[in-house]
């Protein structure tokens, strides 16, 4: 898969999740976040949440300077398999059939420490996940990006200038909030920036380095993507 070189932002490093103890981290996070909290996963009894889908994806992570992970994103690269393809299948339409040529990948795992979370002297951590995903596609030429939320943070991503198109119908599971499966597309999203004066985008760009405190994305605990 792509690699992204690590980089700055306010007091905080972005980069991919590598070493067993940056793992160990992420793993405890999305324990912390998705079993704990929001109740989306069983509880694991080493209090990591691993699963089938780790082996062969990139985790991209943002730090403090002092080490501490407040936030992270999971990318499935199109040589394994899906959520979409099997835990979300529901919310595909009969039939229908992912695009999973090189120039594709999933957004699951998003997450941050806390809700709210802002990162030292920079954006909201969710804002830095979001860049990072840019630049990581970018780095590896990656155009459709795959994305499992809540109906409410997919408005919400659309409003901040995010080209999201629903591949179906809203769909709950069990007594949760309703979630849709979307699909982003980078050329689509560069050209709509290239176009409209939308300050979050062109922050995320790297047009603007200011622009982000207009339009923050914030994070919630409950907005997770899945």
């Amino acid at each position: 898969m792509a690699s992204l070189p690590p980089f700055r932002e306010g007091e905080c490093t972005i980069r991919i999740i590598q070493t067993r103890e940056e793992r160990d981290q992420a793993f405890q996070l999305r324990h912390a976040v998705y079993c704990q909290q929001l109740g989306w996963v069983p509880a694991c009894p080493d209090g990591r949440e691993r699963d089938r889908y780790d082996p062969g994806s990139t985790t991209l992570g943002v730090f403090a300077d002092h080490g501490q992970l407040l936030g992270l994103v999971r990318l499935i690269p199109p040589d394994r398999p899906f959520m979409l393809e099997d835990d979300f299948r529901a919310l595909l339409p009969p039939g229908y059939r992912l695009h999973k040529g090189p120039d594709a990948a999933e957004i699951t795992r998003l997450t941050t420490l806390a809700r709210g979370m802002r990162s030292p002297g920079a954006a909201p951590v969710a804002s830095l996940l979001y860049k990072a995903i840019y630049r990581w596609s970018c780095a590896g030429n990656v155009r459709f990006l795959y994305i499992v939320v809540e109906t409410r943070f997919f408005e919400r991503l659309r409003r901040r200038g995010l080209p999201c198109i629903a591949l179906g119908p809203p769909y709950r599971f069990g007594a949760g909030p309703p979630v849709v499966a979307a699909r982003l597309d980078r050329a689509l999203f560069e050209r709509l920036a290239d176009a409209h004066p939308i300050p979050f985008c062109h922050w995320l760009r790297g047009d603007d380095p200011i622009s982000h405190t207009a339009q923050p994305l914030q994070s919630r605990a409950h907005d997770c993507v899945r």
